[in-house]
């Protein structure tokens, strides 16, 4: 099969892979699309991975089975043994794997998963059903920052802060604030719902997801929540958290990690994509990609575009 397999900083190629082979309780899918994150960004550029080069990259993806059934696919797979997994955290098993980045994902014509994590997608376009994924982030954020109903800000407009926008409205917030410093990405923002847009975070709220990660955002987002609020760390571009103590402590602020999802988040997300409109999200022929990876890298995102499809033809 082909796939697009990184051999290591920048070296992404279209080439021949052999995948892995069928194991009991796993499923052999066909990849219709699959979406290109930021945490795929950082190990293209990087050429870091959790295992060894080559490897096949893509968590969010949607495919179908030899009987024509389409599903999207929950990449987190856990031991299937522990407490955790019992009750559905298979995101937090100590013993996780992450399809894309533990074993071969979702950038390949064909991907074999575990049956139980092939999720039922009938009715979602493709691009709905690879945008389950950050969609099943936003829920998680959501509940962690302890389900507030506003006001709420969201700090960073990539595909992960536009789809948690679309995760709260469904709520029934009507109050959030989108902070990106990208006029295109606001404008995607204001019509999907946001009640507010601007440049920087400014004002009380209630909540403040973070979802751009950096040293500033995550005492800003801190700065601006009131008391008695939380603030949901969603982002991880830098990996040091440096806030003030007094902030949180004295104001009785909760700090909020925000990692993937449960079981029950992933099939929520499910239903909230079959609302979810994607004018941001284009898709690009698999056969381009290395060439649209090249683009990104360089700073080259066309205006207007905020996530990054790759579209596979059998």
């Amino acid at each position: 099969m082909k796939a697009l397999v990184l051999h290591g900083a920048g070296d992404l190629r279209v080439e021949e892979h052999p995948g892995l082979p069928d194991e009991p309780d796993e499923m052999r899918l066909q990849v219709a699309i699959a979406g290109l994150c930021g945490s795929d960004m950082q190990v293209i550029a990087s050429g870091r991975a959790s295992v060894p080069l080559p490897l096949v990259l893509g968590h969010e993806f949607g495919a179908t089975d030899a009987h024509g059934r389409f599903y999207t696919i929950n990449p987190m797979l856990g031991c299937g043994e522990c407490a955790w997994c019992a009750r559905g955290d298979t995101h937090i098993c100590p013993q996780r794997r992450v399809l894309g980045f533990r074993r071969p994902g979702g950038f390949a014509q064909e991907v074999v998963v575990p049956a139980r994590n092939a999720v039922a997608a009938e009715g979602l376009s493709a691009v709905q059903a690879a945008l389950v994924e950050p969609l099943a982030n936003g829920v998680h954020a959501w509940h962690r920052a302890g389900r507030p109903d506003g006001p709420v800000a969201i700090v960073g407009c990539g595909s992960l802060g536009i789809c948690l926008l679309h995760v709260l409205r469904s709520r029934g917030l009507e109050d959030i604030t989108v902070v990106d410093p990208v006029p295109s990405r606001l404008s995607h923002a204001e019509a999907a719902g946001a009640g507010r847009v601007a440049t920087r975070l400014e004002g009380r709220f209630e909540a403040v997801f973070d979802c751009a990660g950096t040293a500033t955002t995550r005492q800003s987002a801190l700065d601006c929540t009131l008391p008695g609020g939380s603030v949901a760390l969603v982002g991880l571009h830098d990996d040091t958290l440096a806030v003030s103590a007094s902030a949180v402590v004295v104001g009785d602020r909760t700090l909020a990690g925000c990692f993937a999802y449960s079981e029950p988040e992933f099939r929520e997300a499910v239903g909230l994509a079959a609302t979810l409109d994607t004018p941001w999200a284009e898709r690009i022929d698999f056969a381009g990609a290395p060439q649209a990876v090249r683009d990104l890298l360089a700073g080259k995102a066309p205006a207007g575009r905020i996530k990054t499809l790759f579209q596979f033809v059998h």
